[in-house]
């Protein structure tokens, strides 16, 4: 087996993106509005110009090439012009905070240039991290990575994480970013089992981690070599001993991994690598280059990201939501699970994205990498199956009500109805109703059950009818409209 070479590599810039979804408490979601505001969170539209370079440090974006980037269709759902539009609705607040990830074994200074929420439908959001390195060791920028991007430590190394901002030390990263980035946000998460925990109301996603997106620019023009490239895909940073690190020992291993991970159409001097928990850039360029590869980083990849990764997220609530679904008592919940899936395949579900064919590729790496393509596939069956077993369901209610019915009406034309019926025509006669024979008697208990049961029939229609509005316009605000604030 061959050894691997490994050499430490000069950062000149990195930059880190860290990316949470979170669920958001039910019918509490317009409260978020005046929250974000109370908080100095600034609505991200793209008409504000001033905003290309406020929250990206040295680099910037230009919201003319965004809007270019990505067809009419999904900007209509990216960047909605006002609160009152279905879409995702970013808020954003600068910080420029110097601050410092402080371990047993390393020490790394970085800067938080800015932070995001964004309110999503389906009672979803988004929550953002802008961080940025400079003049570092690879490794370092590797580990900072690896580590900040856990909220709830599971291993000894990440619960011995510090971090130093603002004179005060924060003992974990979670607390770093609920008391003093996003103070007060946790109080809008839907919290169904323990108290700790962000993502039980999703119990099929994965960890309590944030999702990588990053930019390594190497200094000097330094070579880029595999070894390389997977380390920056796998945030393979330092060991316990804060000696270089690499989580694989087959080069074989690592060029398979790679071929499937990574995408290399601008090799040898900038590769991406893709992954269900990174999105990375490792470069060498520098200069204007380097400062293109940071507005896509920033912007059309940023978005692209997150449109996917909310489809991820909607379409595996789905899914669940399908799992725990018993049909034969929650037909409720059925009708409701239909309905959010035609809402997200009418409203929010595209295969095509962008208007440039050499983005593509990347777009269709991130669907594959997601499983978005076999999650929709799922989802579209499940819909069948449903539309089939509530189709069998009505089929047997209106076939019993027709059984019932016709027997009232075969019954009704063989008694007679008019042998009873003139009793109760004008002054009812009460008395002559104790000396019905049988047959009298089956025909007025015939008559005055079917006029009973249909009233009972009508008010259940009626009240199935009020109740479907109710509950379709409670969707609408939960699927369509969870984000969108009201006039």
């Amino acid at each position: 087996m061959q050894k691997l070479e490994m050499t430490e590599k000069n950062i000149e810039t990195a930059i880190f993106q860290f990316i949470f979804p979170f669920s958001i408490k039910n019918g509490i979601e317009l409260n978020m509005f005046p929250f974000l505001r109370d908080n100095h969170f600034k609505p991200f539209r793209l008409d504000h110009l001033d905003d290309e370079r406020a929250y990206y440090g040295d680099f910037h974006v230009s919201h003319r090439d965004l809007e270019a980037y990505f067809l009419s269709f999904t900007n209509r759902i990216l960047f909605p012009h006002s609160e009152n539009q279905k879409g995702f609705q970013r808020y954003s607040k600068p910080i420029n905070e110097k601050v410092c990830l402080k371990t047993d074994y390393v020490s790394i200074p970085f800067q938080v240039n800015s932070i995001d929420v964004t309110l999503c439908p389906f009672e979803l959001g988004l929550f953002t991290i802008r961080t940025e390195l400079t003049e570092l060791l690879m490794s370092y920028a590797l580990e900072f990575g690896s580590l900040f991007r856990v909220l709830e430590p599971i291993t000894n190394r990440e619960a011995k994480v510090q971090i130093e901002c603002s004179n005060e030390v924060f003992n974990s990263i979670e607390t770093f970013v609920f008391d003093f980035l996003f103070a007060g946000l946790a109080d809008f998460f839907e919290r169904r089992t323990k108290k700790t925990a962000y993502f039980e109301t999703f119990p099929f996603f994965e960890d309590e981690r944030m999702y990588v997106q990053s930019l390594l620019s190497l200094k000097n023009n330094e070579e880029i070599n595999t070894v390389d490239v997977y380390r920056a895909g796998s945030l393979s940073g330092l060991d316990s001993n804060g000696k270089l690190y690499v989580s694989a020992n087959n080069l074989t291993y690592i060029q398979d991994y790679l071929d499937q991970h990574s995408y290399n159409r601008w090799a040898p001097s900038t590769h991406f690598v893709i992954d269900e928990h990174i999105f990375t850039c490792i470069t060498n360029e520098n200069g204007p280059i380097l400062s293109e590869i940071a507005n896509h980083i920033y912007g059309k990849f940023y978005y692209g990201l997150i449109l996917n990764l909310f489809h991820k997220v909607v379409l595996l609530k789905l899914a669940h939501a399908h799992a725990v679904l018993d049909t034969e008592r929650d037909f409720k919940e059925m009708e409701k699970l239909i309905f959010s899936i035609n809402s997200f395949t009418a409203n929010f579900f595209s295969l095509e994205l962008v208007t440039e064919s050499r983005s593509q590729e990347i777009f269709f790496q991130i669907r594959k990498t997601f499983n978005i393509e076999l999650l929709y596939k799922n989802a579209k069956e499940a819909l069948y199956s449903l539309f089939k077993y509530q189709e069998n369901i009505t089929a047997k209610k209106n076939s019993l009500l027709l059984l019932v019915l016709t027997l009232y009406s075969v019954i009704g034309q063989m008694l007679g109805m008019s042998i009873v019926t003139g009793d109760f025509a004008g002054r009812i006669k009460w008395g002559h109703i104790m000396n019905y024979n049988m047959v009298e008697l089956f025909a007025l208990f015939v008559a005055a059950s079917g006029i009973i049961i249909s009233l009972v029939l009508g008010y259940q229609r009626f009240n199935d009818w009020i109740s479907f509005r109710k509950n379709r316009k409670a969707w609408i605000e939960e699927t369509i409209m969870s984000s969108v604030k009201k006039k």
